[in-house]
C-alpha cells in the first residue's frame, strides 16, 4: 500500500497542461516550464471510493519539480519532454522512509493537422510514451520513484480562442497503455485519462485558469490474476499568474481531488514558471 500511493501521488502534476494544443509554430521555438507540488497528507481514497484516514495512520509528504521543455519542429509539429524531480517520504508510528531522485521521463510528439474557425479552433493528435527511470525497487519498505513499466499514450486535443475577448477553453481525452512489469508480475492496466480547462486574461499581463482533470483505470492484474483493484481521481486545479518582461510568466495555485479510488486525498500547492522563446529561424508557415 506504501508503493501505491507514493507512487501514484506523483501523477498528480503530471496532467498540467503545457500549451495546449497550439504548436510552438516552427523550427527553433521553445517553451519551457518548471512547476513545484507539494502535498502532504494523511488522507486516501480507499478501494470504495470513500476518502479515509490511512488505516496506519502514516503521513505522505511529497515534493516534486516538473520540468516540462516543449521544442518546435515545424509550424504543425512540436516535441514535448517532461523530466520530475522527486522528493518522497513516508512517516508513521512504525517507520521514517525517504527517497529523493529522478523520476520517470515522459516524451510526446505533438500534430496539428487542423486550425479552424481562421486559426482560433486548433486540434492535434499527441502520441508519448513513458520510461520507466526513477528507482522502483522490490523491496516495499524502500519509497519508489517510479512505477517501473512503460507506458504509451495517444490524446486527441481540440482548443479554442474566443478572441476578441480574452477567453479561452480546451479539451483533451486519451488513453494511456500501461505495460506489464515483468519482474513484480504486476499489470497496472489502462487508463481513460481527460483534461478540461477554461482561462481567461483580466489584463494583457495576468491570467486566471481553472482545470479539471483526471483518469479512470482498468483493474490490475497480479501473477497472472485479475484482482478487482483499480484507480482513478478527479480533480480541480485553480492558478494565476502574472507576466514578467521577457515572456516570463510567474503562477502559482492550488489541486484539489474532488473524488477518487486507491489513490492519495488532500489539497496539493503549485508553483511554477514558464518562459517562451526562440532560437535562430523560424522555418516557413
Amino acid at each position: 500500500m506504501i508503493r501505491r500511493v507514493l507512487c501514484v501521488a506523483l501523477l498528480l502534476g503530471v496532467a498540467s497542461p503545457a500549451d495546449a494544443q497550439w504548436t510552438q509554430g516552427g523550427l527553433g521555438r521553445f517553451w519551457v516550464k518548471s512547476a513545484f507540488f507539494w502535498q502532504q497528507t494523511t488522507e486516501e481514497y480507499d478501494a470504495a471510493g470513500n476518502r479515509r484516514e490511512r488505516i496506519d495512520r502514516g503521513e505522505a509528504n511529497s515534493r516534486a519539480v516538473f520540468t516540462d521543455v516543449i521544442i518546435g519542429l515545424h509550424p504543425k509539429v512540436d516535441l514535448w519532454i517532461q523530466i520530475p524531480f522527486l522528493d518522497l517520504r513516508f512517516t508513521s508510528i512504525a517507520e521514517d522512509l525517504r527517497s529523493t531522485g529522478i523520476g520517470d521521463l515522459r516524451a510526446w510528439v505533438r500534430w496539428q493537422p487542423l486550425n479552424l474557425g481562421r486559426g482560433s479552433t486548433p486540434i492535434a493528435v499527441r502520441a508519448g510514451a513513458k520510461a520507466p527511470l526513477g528507482f522502483a525497487p522490490l523491496d516495499v519498505t524502500i519509497v519508489p520513484l517510479g512505477e517501473g513499466q512503460w507506458d504509451l499514450e495517444l490524446f486527441g486535443e481540440i482548443g479554442h480562442s474566443f478572441w476578441p475577448t480574452p477567453v479561452y477553453a480546451e479539451l483533451w481525452l486519451g488513453y494511456r497503455a500501461r505495460f506489464a512489469n515483468n519482474t513484480t508480475f504486476k499489470d497496472p492496466g489502462g487508463e481513460f485519462v481527460f483534461l478540461g480547462e477554461v482561462g481567461g486574461n483580466p489584463t494583457s499581463w495576468s491570467l486566471l485558469k481553472a482545470t479539471i482533470d483526471g483518469f479512470v483505470g482498468r483493474n490490475w492484474i497480479v501473477e497472472g490474476v485479475e484482482t478487482g483493484t483499480s484507480r482513478r481521481v478527479l480533480t480541480l486545479q485553480a492558478e494565476a499568474a502574472v507576466r514578467l518582461p521577457g515572456a516570463v510568466w510567474i503562477e502559482g495555485g492550488g489541486r484539489f481531488p474532488l473524488s477518487g479510488q486507491n489513490f492519495p486525498a488532500g489539497p496539493q500547492l503549485v508553483v511554477g514558471a514558464s518562459w517562451a522563446f526562440s532560437v535562430g529561424s523560424r522555418s516557413p508557415q
